[in-house]
């Protein structure tokens, strides 16, 4: 086949390539919706109080320190929780952490507290340091994220006693959680964020945690720039917690599955790394006794694509091990090396052979490097896909 047949064959074929790449992305994406969109649940306590009635304070201790258990028979105090997550305004896949910002609502029913409402009132509200000081001095399931990995920082806080003995603690949050991220198919990956909320102090025989409807909910404006939320799934049961003893504990645990938003990284650095790459093919084209030509066009594009991955290098994570987008700039840059040696063995073999003016190993490679890049291409997309 003649060489300008060839060279219109390998742009048509970048053509179709990057036509490809382009409409990868958008069909991925298309028709995205948020799980776990539910309000927050109303009327936590009064959903908690219908399923656990409160019993009369004169059968529970009168210490108000003491969990509010009868005293002849101690049963597990249910305590109704729901957390709604307003938003997660930080993910660092490299540190394995992210922020999370909301509302965390907990319930359970002491009788003891009536006395402390106003007469001929039907409930008693504290906000802030009030709240905080009534928590000091009376009972409560003290409950905390264990996957916390910084200082809690509650922004606001209420506590609602209401007449027929219910407690509901209101707390709006940030927390910087702890959960392990496997960065292998970086930048198609998907991630787990989860949320552990059990009892500080107190184990699965005296704080039971319930399910009173939506336990975990997100904001309807709990979009992520860089990440598409797919799912959300949570569970409530006993927890082996190795750091207390043997003793379980009551927790709930909520995971949310994040899928990278890929098209930053598609844009702005596969296409073009793969299209310079294959760009370096067309030192075919050159004449074939200029191998000082082809070797600096090679060398330019090489140099080129290595200043643009340091220029990028600050977008991917820092991770001790080769994810699927190193895979890639790695087999990139070993193609473009592997070419400036076949372009030096032309030259041997031509210098060796002068009789024959394009040696077989040129009208090989004509056909050989197309379909080499290709096949990678599709490989890499196929696996970007699974």
């Amino acid at each position: 086949m003649p060489r300008r047949r060839w060279i219109q064959l390998l742009l048509a074929l970048l053509s179709i390539g990057i036509s490809i790449w382009l409409h990868l992305l958008p069909i991925a994406q298309a028709n995205e919706r948020l799980p776990g969109q539910a309000n927050r649940i109303g009327e936590l306590w009064k959903l908690n109080a219908s399923r656990y009635p409160c019993v009369p304070a004169d059968t529970l201790p009168s210490n108000a320190f003491i969990p509010p258990q009868e005293r002849k028979e101690p049963k597990p105090i249910p305590v109704g929780v729901n957390i709604h997550v307003n938003e997660i305004p930080q993910i660092s896949d490299t540190y394995n952490r992210f922020q999370v910002d909301g509302l965390l609502t907990s319930t359970w029913c002491d009788s003891r507290i009536i006395s402390e409402i106003p007469q001929g009132e039907a409930e008693l509200i504290l906000f802030n340091n009030a709240a905080e000081d009534w928590l000091s001095e009376h009972w409560s399931p003290q409950l905390e994220f264990t996957n916390r990995v910084s200082e809690a920082f509650y922004q606001t806080q209420t506590i609602a006693l209401r007449s027929n003995g219910s407690v509901e603690r209101t707390a709006r949050f940030e927390e910087q959680l702890g959960s392990e991220f496997k960065l292998e198919k970086f930048p198609f990956d998907q991630q787990l964020l989860k949320l552990f909320i059990q009892s500080f102090s107190w184990e699965q025989s005296i704080v039971k945690l319930v399910s009173l409807g939506d336990v975990v909910s997100l904001s309807r404006n709990a979009r992520l720039p860089e990440w598409k939320i797919k799912d959300l799934r949570y569970v409530i049961k006993n927890h082996d917690d190795p750091e207390k003893g043997s003793k379980e504990f009551s927790r709930l645990s909520s995971t949310i599955t994040i899928s990278r938003r890929s098209g930053y990284y598609i844009y702005k650095i596969f296409l073009p790394l793969g299209i310079l790459t294959f760009t370096s093919i067309f030192f075919l084209a050159i004449p074939i006794d200029a191998f000082a030509d082809r070797m600096a066009f090679i060398s330019g594009l090489l140099f080129t694509t290595l200043a643009y991955q340091i220029i990028i290098a600050s977008s991917v994570p820092r991770v001790p091990y080769l994810t699927l987008g190193d895979t890639y700039t790695i087999f990139l840059f070993t193609f473009m090396i592997s070419e400036v040696f076949i372009a030096y063995h032309i030259s041997q073999n031509l210098r060796k052979n002068v009789s024959e003016r394009v040696p077989a190993i040129e009208r090989v490679m004509e056909i050989f490097l197309p379909i080499i890049f290709i096949t990678s291409q599709v490989l890499f997309i196929w696996l970007a896909l699974n």
